[in-house]
């Protein structure tokens, strides 16, 4: 055992030692060695028995844990639980704010819905006119000229 508690396998380093390394690439005689020594880093670690020496941490991603930590959810919760407070606290103020603060609220809302009005009174408008001289070109017998 290691000095922080680590178990090493001793029988890794031996096999370590045996593999042939960078320095033997360029004396290999038979056509086998000839073949490992052309063979990437990557494929020759694959041909090796491999055992970590230390053991498997406990630790595993959040999508197999039961209940991991969800970030999202975790806003979701606080933003909801905030509102439902907001909703039924006064916050200390007086209930005469409270009283006017939803009369302002409803006129908010109010005057944004006469803007929205507005609005669709416009395109509709717009709309007719189009149609108007639209009709007019129709009668004219509109010339189209291309440039």
């Amino acid at each position: 055992m290691g000095e922080n508690g680590v178990e090493f396998d001793d029988r890794l380093d031996d096999q370590l030692d045996d593999s042939p390394g960078v320095e033997d690439a360029g004396h290999a005689s038979s056509g086998a060695e000839e073949e490992a020594s052309s063979a990437s880093a990557r494929q020759r670690a694959r041909t090796r028995a491999y055992r970590p020496r230390y053991a498997r941490p406990d630790r595993r991603p959040a999508s197999e844990r039961e209940h991991a930590f969800n970030a999202l959810v975790w806003l979701l919760e606080g933003a909801t639980g905030l509102l439902e407070e907001l909703r039924h606290n006064d916050l200390g103020l007086p209930e005469d704010f409270w009283v006017h603060a939803y009369a302002a609220r409803r006129e908010s809302l109010l005057a944004v819905r006469a803007i929205l009005d507005d609005l669709i009174e416009r395109s509709e408008a717009d709309q007719i006119q189009e149609r108007a001289r639209e009709e007019r070109r129709q009668r004219r017998g509109g010339i189209n000229v291309d440039f």
